[in-house]
């Protein structure tokens, strides 16, 4: 996605006096571009009681401040959600920590309306798994997976849901990596690594920085080029926030060992490129920036392209699963996943509109897939 120059001189220059003068129209597309890279609470900070902000038309100015509230306004409620899960996780004694979201947004920017966010992602022991479901669903969330077991077998995270003001989506992962290099991290030291902290004002964990650093990185190639600059500009902060205390040494070990080092090498790249982020170089010279085989390069380059292919993830991890028979049974579910599923996701109102809707599904991913295998051999 492309991003306006003046975007990124407002959140990175010091001193927003020293920008020179916009017009309207550069003013209109700037926000436009913050909104699709989910820089509008962060815009809005930046310009709220500034010479450059009340320099801004009226119109826009509302404009921002509408969508910043509507930002805010959400957020508190997953933070309400997020403490309830907290809690819950802690008195039953399942370690929980929140990955990303809230959390981020409190250590980077310290207020959790700063940054947008979808769903509440969480990571989990896998062994906890069944005792999870049991408190979310004690919340008031509903799971939905394709098939029973499908997740647990075959993704990376669970899906729960609950329809307050809007949909609220909890997606339990059990690991910090993503298909198809899912189960490449020892999560076991992830777990030990991590330390006690408050959360939205619960006592939780969260990721050492180490960590924190590898996923997010891996997030960002996992998104592709569809990835926010809100995305980028985190990892930039997190190094320039916590560059005392981050083992680089560590981070290229973690990424020589789950043989993701090119991946992590590629996200850092392309945040350097954005913001000249302060990486030590040596770092970066020990940082594995080539994939161990060429199958690996290619699937990585299939998730990370800019081809508008939808299910590139799952296609991917088609390739890495071993046996036929598991295959064969992988392609059943993702095609024809249960009718509870389909209701849902396509939101139907009646079962004999399930036959018309599974067949439209075979049809999309069948294209799709030729379109992502297409890519994989040329």
């Amino acid at each position: 996605m492309e991003v306006h120059p003046l975007l990124i001189d407002i959140i990175c220059v010091s001193d927003l006096e020293t920008l020179p003068l916009h017009t309207a129209d550069e003013w209109k597309e700037t926000i436009e571009s913050a909104a699709a890279h989910g820089l509008i609470p962060l815009l809005y900070k930046r310009l709220k009681n500034s010479a450059v902000g009340n320099r801004l038309p009226a119109g826009l100015a509302r404009t921002i401040e509408e969508q910043y509230l509507a930002v805010a306004a959400r957020n508190m409620m997953l933070a309400d959600e997020l403490a309830g899960i907290l809690q819950a996780c802690e008195r039953e004694n399942r370690p929980c920590m929140p990955l990303r979201g809230l959390a981020l947004a409190e250590d980077l920017f310290g207020d959790i309306t700063l940054r947008p966010m979808g769903d509440i992602d969480l990571l989990v022991r896998r062994e906890d798994l069944e005792d999870i479901t049991s408190i979310l669903c004690g919340l008031g969330f509903q799971q939905m997976d394709r098939r029973p077991g499908f997740a647990i077998d075959y993704y990376y995270t669970l899906k729960f849901f609950k329809d307050r003001h809007g949909w609220i989506i909890v997606e339990p992962h059990w690991t910090i990596t993503y298909p198809p290099f899912a189960d490449r991290v020892d999560m076991g030291l992830v777990w030990e690594r991590s330390e006690r902290d408050r959360v939205v004002g619960v006592t939780s964990r969260k990721l050492a920085v180490e960590d924190l650093l590898f996923h997010l990185c891996l997030h960002l190639v996992h998104q592709g080029d569809e990835a926010p600059l809100l995305h980028f500009f985190e990892i930039d902060r997190l190094i320039r926030q916590r560059h005392e205390s981050i083992d680089w040494s560590g981070v290229a070990l973690m990424a020589e060992m789950s043989g993701q080092g090119f991946l992590l090498h590629r996200a850092l790249d392309r945040v350097r490129t954005h913001f000249d982020t302060p990486v030590p170089e040596e770092a970066i010279r020990r940082i594995p920036d080539r994939p161990a085989s060429k199958l690996e390069g290619r699937l990585a380059d299939l998730l990370a392209g800019s081809e508008n292919i939808d299910g590139k993830e799952s296609l991917a991890l088609l390739f890495t699963i071993k046996g036929m028979r598991a295959r064969f049974r992988y392609v059943i579910a993702l095609l024809f996943p249960s009718p509870e599923f389909m209701m849902i996701q396509y939101g139907l109102s009646h079962r004999r509109q399930l036959g018309l809707s599974y067949i439209r599904r075979l049809i999309y991913f069948t294209r799709e897939g030729l379109k992502g295998i297409t890519r994989l051999l040329f």
